[in-house]
């Protein structure tokens, strides 16, 4: 594959990504709205407003995750390269990202045993939908995280170096 059609690839995952964040964040505030509005005006909500909303944190919370780190504005402790000589700085940022990937890989581990646990005696989230199917968004979304921690750890250096 060239490096202008990887580069429009990337951009395309980048727009869904995008898009994807930007359906959850509308979905659950809409959710949100309705439930108040039901409960306001009609002494009612949708029985599964409230099981679905704290699922739909979950999923927003690892879409911006994933948007965070793809980006570089995740949380980080960047107190090292600051003191390190610069020629080290870049290294120990390679580092620190594949010590993030590990982390990432061992939450993806975790969560993809909690979703089997969770197959094992599944309650019903909502009507028709099991309980493990929510729980989908931990051993997918960190092992997207631990994708991204390893691919900026040997990604090209940029061309503003780390902050100092």
């Amino acid at each position: 594959m060239s490096e202008a059609a990887l580069a429009r690839a990337l951009r395309w995952l980048h727009r869904a990504e995008d898009l994807l964040l930007a359906l959850a964040l509308t979905a659950l505030l809409l959710l949100a709205l309705s439930q108040i509005v039901l409960r306001s005006l009609f002494d009612t909500g949708l029985p599964w407003g409230e099981t679905v909303s704290r699922a739909g944190v979950l999923w927003l919370a690892m879409l911006g995750a994933l948007g965070a780190a793809r980006q570089q504005r995740h949380i980080s402790i960047d107190a090292l390269p600051r003191v390190v000589p610069e020629a080290l700085r870049w290294p120990l940022h390679g580092l620190g990202q594949l010590g993030a990937a590990a982390i990432c890989v061992w939450a993806a581990w975790m969560g993809f045993g909690l979703v089997l646990e969770e197959r094992a005696f599944p309650l019903p989230f909502v009507p028709g939908v099991p309980s493990w199917v929510p729980m989908l968004v931990l051993p997918i979304g960190f092992g997207l995280l631990a994708l991204r921690f390893t691919i900026a750890a040997f990604a090209p250096r940029p061309q503003t170096d780390l902050p100092r």
